[in-house]
């Protein structure tokens, strides 16, 4: 049986090895509640959602990919970063589907189509990818 901090550290470890993705944003790969708060870079968050126990684990983690807003007219009003956004929602598809089951013990699939929403406290926006996981035991990290 998988804490749900064990699970979050698998996803973590994923995500952290993938030389695409992480080589494409400006930031780092953190666990839910580490990222530095005054963060202005394109961090990757990983958050466990829900899980249950069974003989085959199943729930949902969630990824959030975060783009600072940007002013593109100089006028002190910032906006979403669309291109960016569009982007990253790209790169987030193809890491989902390089998650084969020669690469982990855990069978992914999308939870819900890959989406960008806003968080206007911290003027920024983030890629949203829901995975709903199953996990058939091994020894994936721990």
């Amino acid at each position: 049986m998988k804490t749900a901090s064990q699970i979050q550290g698998d996803i973590y470890q994923l995500l952290a090895t993938d030389p695409v993705l992480c080589s494409m944003i400006s930031g780092k790969v953190y666990r839910d509640g580490y990222r530095p708060r005054d963060s202005r870079l394109e961090d990757i968050i990983v958050i466990f959602t829900a899980g249950t126990v069974g003989q085959i684990e199943t729930g949902v983690i969630t990824v959030n990919i975060f783009a600072p807003d940007i002013d593109p007219y100089n006028n002190g009003v910032l906006v979403q970063d669309g291109k960016r956004t569009a982007e990253l929602e790209k790169a987030a598809a193809r890491w989902v589907e390089s998650l084969t089951a020669d690469r982990t013990n855990y069978h992914f699939r999308l939870q819900q189509t890959i989406y960008t929403e806003a968080e206007t406290d911290i003027k920024q926006h983030f890629v949203v990818v829901q995975l709903r996981y199953r996990y058939y035991g091994g020894n994936s990290a721990d």
